[in-house]
């Protein structure tokens, strides 16, 4: 029997298309074996509400001046860590080649884990040349909050804020301490305001003047957040003789309307007029709260409190009072630097209604000759915590810690707000006529164009 003739070169093509597959399969693994080393900062896009691995800027050129070595050491068993945090932390420690990062499983390794007197599911943040260490607990990184006796929802994740403020701790010497006033029936700050705060790095403590008789000698700042009662005279020369030793302040006006001479004469000293009545800004309000007295400063990005905030950035004061720049005097000469102001078409209008137009000051600096450092703001709603932690797209956190760090020449503004974890939904704010367009107009065009275009159909 005669055997069928091979076909050459169909084989010759079957073994090129196998070799061929063979190394496309090889180099598909190749490259999947690659790719699966690569750390996720490199693999993996942020896709994330509120881009929670987005690093700042402002992270980002603060890891670039790093020139001490800084080690990251998670400490927790192995696979318990939320893998947002892994991921933040590939993406943060490839910024910078000082940044290592160590994985020490408690369980596993214990007689490892205890040289870092820390609690597990926790980071230890270390740098050896100045040997300090800072623990962040991983519920500082994603918080919670109740929303019903038995359950808890997710808050916030703060894994830049908490890093990036260890960081600049352990590699820095700088101790600086700032003091809230108290015995006038001030504010307390929020707790958004006072993690701030913290996160700069400032030791923060309070003090009442009267009852200590002086300013404690280790404050380098006061806070002075919304008195509601006046200063008492010896209360007035403590703070004058403070800031005339180049002490520094920041006032926040209360939400008030009496007249507190003794505060106004600090003020005056320091180069400001507290302008009677609330201001109102008919071309700067929110329109959504239906009230001119709820306005959106102006900002100078000029100035060092404004540094690395934009333009068009919102700010939110309520029921704000305004200042007035005074002219130097033959005893006192200080330069005023705005960061805050309305538009030319604001009111200052009384409790009984009287309206005196102008351009007034919401929030400046004030440089003495003899080194005392004054920022006014016009209102405490500037730091309300609820507003502060629903908007977190407003400046006025930023502009703040800016305020309180732009006096020290070794103290910078690296406290980061968290970033949500709230549920966004796609609702509409003050609907009025949008429910309207939604429900009835959108509806019926549709079906009018639908019901031409099927006409026109039949005709043909």
């Amino acid at each position: 029997m005669k055997k069928p003739a091979v076909n050459s070169k169909a084989l010759r093509q079957g073994g090129y298309l196998a070799a061929v597959t063979a190394a496309v399969v090889a180099l598909v693994v190749l490259v999947n074996l690659v790719m699966g080393q690569l750390p996720s900062n490199v693999t993996e896009f942020d896709l994330t509400d509120n881009s929670l691995y987005e690093i700042t800027d402002t992270s980002r050129d603060f890891l670039a001046s790093l020139e001490q070595d800084v080690e990251i050491v998670v400490l927790a068993e192995e696979d318990a860590t939320d893998e947002r945090i892994l991921k933040f932390l590939d993406r943060y420690t490839a910024l910078s080649d000082h940044l290592s990062l160590t994985y020490v499983d408690p369980v596993a390794h214990p007689d490892q884990a205890s040289q870092y007197d820390a609690q597990s599911d926790s980071l230890i943040v270390r740098c050896e040349a100045t040997g300090k260490s800072e623990t962040i607990s991983y519920s500082d990184i994603i918080t919670y909050s109740y929303t019903s006796y038995f359950s808890m929802t997710e808050d916030a994740f703060d894994a830049e804020g908490q890093l990036t403020s260890a960081v600049n701790y352990v590699t820095s010497d700088a101790d600086r301490t700032v003091y809230t006033v108290t015995g006038h029936g001030e504010e307390d700050l929020s707790s958004v305001i006072t993690d701030a705060i913290d996160k700069a790095n400032l030791n923060l403590d309070s003090v009442s003047p009267l009852f200590n008789g002086s300013v404690p000698e280790d404050c380098d700042l006061l806070i002075v957040n919304g008195p509601a009662t006046d200063l008492s005279a010896d209360e007035l020369t403590i703070l004058q003789d403070y800031l005339a030793g180049g002490g520094q302040m920041i006032f926040l006006a209360g939400d008030t309307l009496d007249s507190l001479p003794n505060w106004e004469a600090l003020l005056e000293s320091r180069g400001f007029d507290l302008v009677d009545g609330y201001i109102a800004d008919l071309s700067n309000y929110y329109v959504q709260f239906g009230s001119p007295f709820v306005i959106r400063g102006v900002l100078n990005t000029g100035s060092s409190v404004a540094s690395g905030v934009d333009s068009d950035a919102l700010t939110y004061l309520e029921n704000t009072r305004g200042f007035l720049s005074l002219e130097d005097t033959e005893e006192a000469a200080w330069t005023i630097t705005e960061f805050l102001s309305t538009t030319s078409d604001a009111l200052a209008v009384t409790a009984d209604g009287t309206q005196t137009s102008g351009t007034y000051l919401l929030g400046a600096v004030s440089e003495g000759d003899d080194g005392g450092r004054m920022t006014v703001i016009g209102s405490t709603s500037f730091l309300d915590g609820t507003l502060l932690s629903q908007n977190p797209s407003l400046a006025n956190q930023t502009l703040f810690v800016n305020a309180l760090t732009a006096g020290f020449d070794d103290v910078s503004n690296l406290s980061i707000p968290s970033k949500s974890l709230a549920v966004t939904y796609n609702t509409i704010q003050n609907p009025g006529l949008w429910s309207t367009a939604y429900i009835i107009v959108l509806p019926i065009g549709i079906l009018l164009c639908g019901f031409l275009f099927w006409l026109k159909r039949r005709k043909l």
